[in-house]
């Protein structure tokens, strides 16, 4: 972290600005990784809960960010100032064209154009605009976006949808499942010598937790089953709902008890919201287009 604010204090550019991110994620990467160390008394690395707290805590940044982007919308200083930045990444490396375009963005969007607004926008007109590379990277970079693109289209479709909502439920719910089956042997074990008494004593409060977590998210995926059919956005919006609960939620309870499972349902939770929010915005495209024509 420390190299990371060297970088940032020292040198100019995006390719610092790089470096600096990625130095001061594997920065903190490595303090977090240590969390077990500082909140137990007997520096235990392997305590139990540091994976759910370490899953709180990037959930936490999350909401923080989403926060900072939703509570306010982009001012004209941070317009120009975005756009300035990327006029010295001209001047120190040249801009590639898709860089420049988006400058060029950010000053279309600021409403009232003065004589700043558009003396910048000429000069990164102007500026040297890097050739496009067809390199090994650029290569795999076009395979893999066009793939993605080709998975999300089919999820687009209406039987793309529906089995992408019922994987979803199946996916959550039966891991949850399959979680707590593993611990139910021994509370019957405990139960039937006396060390555990009442149905709620067949399991741990981290399995009932991870029971219950699953369940809300379960039912907003039902509902939106039902009413896709009636309503395709609400039923986006009920299946949005569902996974960013699953996330931000029944993952927690999922990293107490099972880490390798929770990463696997992690991930697939994350591509089904890179789906449906890809979709939600097609479909409010269409929606305000058909209302221009009307």
């Amino acid at each position: 972290m420390a190299a990371a604010l060297l970088l940032c204090l020292s040198f100019l550019g995006n390719r610092a600005r790089l470096w600096a991110a990625l130095l001061g994620g594997v920065g903190f990467g490595t303090f977090i990784d240590e969390i077990g160390k500082f909140i137990t008394r007997d520096n235990n690395y392997f305590y139990q809960p540091s994976i759910a707290l370490i899953y709180i805590t990037f959930v936490l940044i999350y909401l923080a960010f989403r926060d900072l982007q939703i509570g306010r919308g982009i001012s004209r200083e941070e317009y120009l100032v975005n756009a300035v930045h990327d006029l010295e990444e001209a001047v120190i490396n040249g801009l590639p064209p898709e860089e420049r375009d988006r400058t060029l963005r950010y000053l279309d969007g600021i409403a009232e154009k003065d004589d700043l607004t558009l003396g910048l926008a000429g000069l990164i007109e102007r500026a040297s605009v890097q050739p496009r590379t067809h390199g090994f990277f650029r290569r795999i970079r076009r395979y893999v976006v066009a793939g993605y693109e080709a998975v999300l289209a089919r999820a687009n479709r209406f039987g793309g949808m529906i089995t992408l909502f019922v994987l979803q439920l199946v996916v959550n719910a039966g891991t949850a499942v399959l979680i707590v089956a593993g611990h139910l042997p021994a509370g019957i074990v405990a139960e039937a010598s006396g060390q555990r008494s009442g149905v709620i004593g067949f399991l741990p409060v981290s399995d009932w937790l991870l029971l219950v977590s699953t369940l809300i998210p379960s039912a907003f995926v039902v509902v939106a089953v039902f009413a896709l059919r009636r309503s395709r956005m609400a039923a986006l919006h009920f299946f949005h709902r569902a996974v960013l609960l699953s996330i931000l939620f029944t993952e927690v309870f999922m990293f107490y008890r099972n880490q390798v499972a929770a990463l696997l349902v992690l991930a697939f939770n994350l591509f089904s919201l890179a789906c449906v929010n890809l979709v939600i915005t097609r479909e409010s495209a269409t929606s305000r287009d058909h209302s221009i024509h009307n």
